[in-house]
C-alpha cells in the first residue's frame, strides 16, 4: 500500500446547481483547511456530473470522496468507498428525509407518472427512498424543481422528490394547497466523505479527520455546508438496504 504524498479530494453533487470552474474558490479554500489541519497536502476538484465525478475519483491521487448519497450508493463498490464521515448542510442536519409529491387529486398507484428530482440521474436510488414511483415511470434529472411542482399542481401526470431542504420550502409555495405528499423516506445521510481503495493509511485518515471535524464553518460555506459529522451507520445500513431491494 503506497502512501499519498497530495491527496485529491473529489467533491462531486449530480444535479446540484454550480459548475466545476464556479466553485474551485471554494474548493481551494476547503483544501486549505484540510492541509492546515492534517499536515498533508490536500488538493480538491468539484464535478458537477456523475460521469464527471466518476472519472476524477479513478485518478490516481484521489483518496478522498465528497458525495450526494445517490453517488455513493451507485459507487460504493466499484471505486471500493469506504464512508467515514456525513457532511452536514448549511441550517440543516446531516440526515434527511425524501418527499414524494403529486397532484392533490393523484390515484394511489401513480399509474402513467412520471417522475423527476435532483437525484433523478440515478433511478435505482429514487425507487429506494420512493418505493411507490412506478416500475415503469420516467424518472428525470431535473433542478427546475418549483416548474415541476407547478405542473404537478396544475394536474399535469408528474411527480417530484424533494431533497430535505426543499421539502422544508414547500408550505411558502402559494400553490402548496394543490399538492399532496405521497410518501416519505426514512431519514438518510444527505452526503458522505469516504476514502478511496487502500490509498488512505489509518494515521493519515485520522490527521485528516480531525481536520474535516475542525474546518470553519465559514470555509464552507462556499459549497453550501456548515460542518462534519460522525458517521451514522444505522442511518446509512437502511439506505445501503433499500437501494440493495430497489429495481
Amino acid at each position: 500500500m503506497n502512501t499519498l504524498l497530495a491527496v485529491a479530494l473529489v467533491v462531486c453533487a449530480p444535479g446540484y446547481p454550480g459548475s466545476t470552474q464556479e466553485a474551485q474558490p471554494a474548493m481551494d479554500a476547503l483544501a486549505r483547511e484540510l492541509s492546515q489541519g492534517s499536515h498533508l497536502t490536500v488538493t480538491a476538484s468539484y464535478d458537477e456530473t456523475a460521469q464527471g465525478g466518476l472519472r476524477s475519483v479513478k485518478r490516481p491521487d484521489a483518496g478522498l470522496v465528497l458525495a450526494t448519497l445517490p453517488f455513493f450508493l451507485e459507487h460504493e463498490r466499484d471505486l471500493h468507498l469506504t464512508a467515514k464521515l456525513l457532511a452536514v448542510p448549511q441550517d440543516g442536519q446531516p440526515l434527511q428525509t425524501w418527499t414524494l409529491v403529486a397532484g392533490k387529486d393523484h390515484p394511489a398507484q401513480l399509474d402513467g407518472y412520471a417522475v423527476q428530482s435532483l437525484a433523478g440521474d440515478a433511478p435505482r436510488f429514487v425507487r429506494a427512498v420512493a418505493p411507490l414511483v412506478p416500475k415503469d415511470a420516467h424518472i428525470a434529472a431535473s433542478s427546475s424543481v418549483l416548474s415541476g411542482l407547478r405542473k404537478a399542481a396544475n394536474g399535469e401526470k408528474l411527480a417530484v422528490l424533494l431533497d430535505g431542504a426543499q421539502a422544508a420550502s414547500l408550505k411558502t409555495l402559494p400553490f402548496a394547497q394543490s399538492l399532496a405528499t405521497v410518501s416519505t423516506s426514512a431519514p438518510v445521510p444527505v452526503a458522505v466523505v469516504a476514502t478511496v481503495g487502500k490509498k488512505i493509511p489509518a494515521a493519515q485518515w485520522k490527521a485528516l479527520e480531525a481536520a474535516f471535524k475542525a474546518v470553519p464553518k465559514e470555509s464552507l460555506a462556499g459549497i453550501q455546508m456548515s460542518g462534519f459529522a460522525p458517521l451514522d451507520e444505522a442511518a446509512l445500513s437502511k439506505a445501503r438496504e433499500a437501494y440493495r431491494k430497489a429495481q
